[in-house]
């Protein structure tokens, strides 16, 4: 299968990343530590089940350890979801991650694909809750939205919660960049997190790889309180699925509390500084409220941008999107800067 995804370092070895949306302060140096202390103890096997790890998540989460199950990155989880369970019609707010789609598709299940406006923002509004069919086993909204960078505001997310209570219905709610919103976009959207550590059809997906860069460990996690659903999953998953330096790693991180909250504000100061540049030389830029921003610009503004050594994500392989849009991460200031004039050469040139 052809690599879709950004972060292809391996075919770009000499370009500046902006297409993977990774913390750009890099790992935690107590995350680090753990992962290489774990190295020592690799001639063991790794703790079945993340037992001791997942005892960690509940306490930071609020949740039972029976509402928790870990997995190599949430991706893992996605599919291991969808073979657990089976759904014969799912709903999708498009574009979104490709993974979902991968996944739902592999087992059959019909997909209702509901898109997301251009002229909105790519906001998902009240009339997405509309278009849920009544006979709909699944409906997947990230939160925020990878690659629109958008959060499901508070009353569309509860009226989207009450439709599927209505139908029987589950809601998987992908937090993976949810870490990322500062206090006040919090606000306005809704962590589902504690309800679906007491709802059981409610699904939340979780990823450390992003906030705490580990991308090469991979992990990631889910929460549900539909205890028969989550050893359904675990049957179709290996025993260590969860190396033992991820799961050192994803311990020490659970505890960067103090990290993952300076760096959600560093992000929202770059970021807007970013869509504020980018907007005074006439870039159409969507709304963020995370660690990547969604542009539009020429159908080979990638390629430029690789002749000048950075490498951005080509969005057109996301459902509804077509070429010429694009995603990039933010980065630090400096970073920022660096890229934001390569941008705009490559707008002129």
């Amino acid at each position: 299968m052809t690599h879709i995804h950004g972060g292809n370092i391996y075919q770009y070895k000499e370009a500046a990343d902006f297409s993977a949306n990774i913390n750009f302060h890099g790992m935690p140096q107590s995350v680090k530590e753990a992962a290489h202390a774990a190295i020592d103890r690799s001639i063991h096997y790794p703790e079945p089940d993340s037992r001791s790890l997942k005892a960690v998540l509940a306490e930071r989460e609020g949740v039972p350890e029976s509402a928790i199950i870990c997995g190599n990155g949430a991706a893992e989880l996605m599919f291991a979801l969808a073979i657990a369970k089976r759904p014969k019609k799912a709903v999708l707010a498009q574009p979104c991650f490709f993974e979902y789609e991968q996944a739902l598709t592999a087992v059959g299940c019909t997909l209702v694909h509901v898109p997301l406006k251009k002229e909105d923002g790519f906001q998902v509004w009240m009339e997405f809750a509309e278009q849920i069919p009544e006979d709909a086993d699944l409906v997947i909204l990230g939160n925020p939205n990878n690659p629109t960078g958008q959060s499901v505001p508070r009353p569309v997310l509860e009226q989207v919660l009450a439709v599927c209570h209505r139908i029987g219905c589950m809601l998987m709610m992908d937090e993976s960049f949810f870490d990322f919103l500062v206090p006040e976009d919090q606000k306005r959207t809704m962590d589902c997190t504690k309800i679906a550590g007491e709802d059981s059809s409610v699904f939340v997906l979780k990823s450390f790889t992003k906030m705490y860069a580990m991308p090469g460990l991979r992990f990631g996690y889910a929460i549900c309180a539909d205890v028969k659903l989550l050893e359904q999953m675990r049957s179709g998953m290996q025993p260590w699925n969860v190396s033992l330096p991820a799961q050192a790693a994803a311990r020490a991180a659970a505890s960067e509390v103090a990290f993952a909250k300076k760096t959600a504000q560093q992000v929202a100061k770059n970021r807007q500084w970013m869509i504020g540049k980018l907007r005074e030389a006439g870039v159409t830029v969507y709304d963020s409220v995370t660690n990547y921003l969604l542009l539009e610009g020429p159908v080979d503004l990638k390629e430029r941008c690789l002749e000048k050594g950075y490498l951005i994500r080509d969005c057109s392989n996301f459902r509804t999107l077509t070429k010429g849009f694009y995603r990039i991460c933010i980065r630090s200031q400096e970073e920022n800067e660096a890229l934001l004039a390569v941008l705009l050469q490559s707008l002129t040139s």
